[in-house]
């Protein structure tokens, strides 16, 4: 099938290819809006090898010149301290003209580094796609991991934002949600970085209590981030450190408002906080 989409003509390269950069070449493999050359580039031989024999790219290279050569569109799927050292190292290989973009999951400091270091003529678009997996690694890559996810893209403006909204169809995302870098940041704390804070204490609690024989669906539901990449989501603790720790200390004072209603046994006062969080739940996921 004759490729139609808005990278036709472009040379895209993907940088890193763990489980996101991975699933992005198998997303762009079975697309029809595929680019017309795709370059991996790694710095694992294994993967490399992996990348060739599936046939999800053109060039599959440990080699920065190799890789960004002529590229229209550069899509870092690294971690940001090291999407912000691979540009600081390799900014001068990207040509005029080109859109380099990212997917990391805390804004602020990508975009107070990335935008100084790049050359005239170069642009930078922050984007987050809101998907991922329990598990990491080029092995737990998936074409569909992107399918009917919103993907928030922060900064940018006129060609290099459309190239990334289209980038974002491309992967199969159902939503665009445009942001700037510090408002992402307080949410992601809340939605996405505070669950897996939570998670984690959570199921560290459970010690050698057996609690196996008698966990259930509720147990499941709390406990399935806990399966976690400590390298990326220490990262990412760290670098949105004040606006998760805000977000600590209010569920503190949550769990401490409902110590009390328990210890007093006030418990209308229990019911009305179990059903207006049920009717926010509601509105939330309708």
């Amino acid at each position: 099938m004759e490729s139609n989409g808005p990278f036709s003509q472009k040379k895209l390269a993907v940088v890193g290819i763990g489980l996101m950069g991975g699933s992005i070449l198998k997303a762009l493999k079975t697309d029809p809006g595929r680019p017309a050359v795709v370059a991996a580039f790694d710095i694992d031989a294994g993967v490399l090898k992996k990348v060739r024999e599936a046939d999800l790219a053109d060039i599959a290279t440990d080699s920065p010149e190799e890789a960004l050569r002529d590229a229209d569109f550069v899509v870092m799927a690294l971690y940001p301290k090291r999407a912000i050292d691979f540009v600081r190292q390799n900014a001068h290989l990207l040509k005029p003209g080109a859109v380099i973009t990212d997917i990391c999951g805390v804004k602020r400091e990508i975009e107070e580094s990335i935008p100084s270091l790049l050359p005239d003529g170069v642009s930078f678009v922050g984007g987050h796609p809101m998907a991922g997996r329990e598990h990491k690694g080029f092995d737990c890559s998936v074409p569909d991991l992107f399918l009917g996810c919103k993907y928030i893209i922060t900064g940018g403006e006129g060609e290099a934002l459309e190239q990334v909204k289209g980038f974002a169809d491309i992967l199969g995302a159902n939503k665009i949600v445009l942001s700037d870098a510090d408002n992402h940041d307080e949410m992601i704390a809340y939605t996405s970085q505070l669950p897996h804070v939570l998670s984690v204490t959570y199921m560290l609690a459970a010690g050698t209590r057996g609690v196996e024989e008698f966990s259930a669906g509720s147990f499941r539901d709390l406990t399935r981030v806990a399966m976690i990449n400590d390298e990326m989501w220490s990262e990412l603790f760290l670098e949105n450190k004040d606006k998760l720790l805000q977000e600590i200390e209010n569920l503190r004072q949550g769990l401490e408002a409902f110590e009390a209603l328990l210890s007093q046994e006030d418990r209308e006062a229990m019911r009305r906080k179990m059903r207006a969080a049920a009717e926010m739940r509601e509105r939330i996921s309708g």
